[in-house]
């Protein structure tokens, strides 16, 4: 699953000291392989886990125990450095906590960067800064408008603090990333449809913008030595979109199972949440009597699907701490139990059904005219590969 030293860097990179943020992630991850492994590049590696960084053990990077969060930990790690990779995004805690780290720890990142004089940032944003995004093509010209989400619309706010930071930064805006290693677009459709079904809207036929790992990590490095980059957004996505039902079945081949899908309109996929949503019970009465230490309503609790709901109603109504010992308890539960008879269907949040149903292009020309960037890998290839991945880590038995 190797590139050959990417076409147009050069050694522009080699020997120069590099901080990559969020390395222990399925991006920064792949990012550090590559500058070391291709170009030669002196890699510092800031986790907050360090078991997280496992990955990266054969590799000769120095890895840094640290938090995006802390103007301390990033005053060490950036110190020497001349290019520094943003990957970290918040992944734990409340939602408000995440954006905290979303927006802030930008910030913070581009504080230490100005302190230290680093000579370009490479910032990792997303497609979901556009908001709902209308049918038809979709380029760096769009809107910037809020999705209703907390990541979405704090990596929104990290992306104009990145921009009018006055500092060189270059912003990359990612598609749908698959791949090896992939948590939401891998890793996470494998598990949906191992353990239920997963709805289409409106057939399947709204347009997936997906982007193999591999190519979204060389426009990354191309945005950390060209000059055009500097103070611009690039939208980074594959040569040609596919549909819902295209990828969705590319899976389904992985697993080698019968129809894992099940059509529905928007109409039909909205009703069925709405009746998903009713028929659950009150969950913070029963996170409550959680914390009242009824081990009855913990175990009961643990064999439904109830949890998933739960877990979200804690991410916005209960301390920290709680939401900890409430996920810990609640694991278990976060993928649907198949019923005897017949899997279950996953439901779909509104938001999801009106991202599922766009038929959004999302056009590369910038990214094309000004980086140089070339998707190496079509849909079928990046799938072939993310297929010798998964049967490698054993996820597809």
């Amino acid at each position: 699953m190797s590139l050959a030293p990417l076409a147009g860097i050069g050694d522009a990179l080699a020997g120069r000291r590099v901080l990559v943020t969020g390395a222990g992630g399925f991006i920064g991850g792949r990012l550090v392989e590559r500058l070391v492994l291709h170009h030669g590049a002196e890699v510092r590696a800031l986790v907050r886990n360090l078991a997280g960084a496992a990955r990266l053990a054969r590799f000769p990077v120095t890895v840094l125990r640290g938090d995006v969060g802390s103007a301390p930990d990033l005053a060490t790690a950036i110190q020497g450095c001349t290019i520094v990779f943003h990957c970290a995004y918040g992944t734990s805690g409340s939602q408000k906590h995440r954006a905290w780290v979303n927006r802030e720890g930008t910030r913070r990142v581009l504080e230490a960067s100005r302190a230290a004089k680093v000579g370009r940032i490479v910032h990792l944003s997303t497609l979901m800064v556009y908001g709902e995004t209308p049918d038809g093509d979709l380029d760096e010209a769009a809107p910037r408008r809020r999705f209703g989400n907390a990541y979405s619309d704090s990596k929104m706010e990290a992306e104009q603090i990145a921009l009018t930071s006055g500092l060189p930064v270059a912003v990359l805006q990612p598609t749908a990333v698959y791949g090896p290693y992939g948590g939401v677009w891998t890793e996470a459709v494998i598990r949906a449809l191992k353990a239920g079904r997963q709805i289409l809207v409106n057939g399947g036929d709204g347009l997936g913008n997906a982007v193999y790992v591999d190519d979204l990590v060389s426009a990354m490095l191309l945005a950390a030595v060209k000059d055009g980059a500097v103070g611009e957004a690039f939208l980074i996505s594959g040569e040609q979109p596919v549909t819902w039902r295209e990828l969705y079945g590319r899976f389904e081949q992985m697993l080698g199972t019968e129809s894992r899908t099940v059509d529905m309109t928007e109409a039909e996929a909205l009703a069925f949440w709405k009746s998903w949503k009713r028929s659950q019970p009150h969950m913070v009465g029963e996170a409550l009597r959680i914390l009242k230490g009824e081990q009855p309503v913990r175990e009961r609790i643990e064999r439904t699907r109830e949890g998933i709901w739960l877990r979200e109603m804690a991410s916005t109504v209960l301390p920290e701490s709680v939401q900890q010992r409430i996920k810990t308890r609640m694991r278990s539960s976060a993928r649907p139990t198949p019923r005897q008879d017949e899997l279950p269907i996953h439901p779909l949040t509104p938001e999801l059904i009106r991202f599922l149903r766009a038929r959004t292009r999302v056009r590369i020309d910038k990214a094309r005219r000004l980086l140089g960037y070339r998707p190496a890998f079509d849909f079928a290839a990046g799938m072939d590969l993310t297929e010798q991945w998964a049967r490698w880590a054993n996820l597809l038995s």
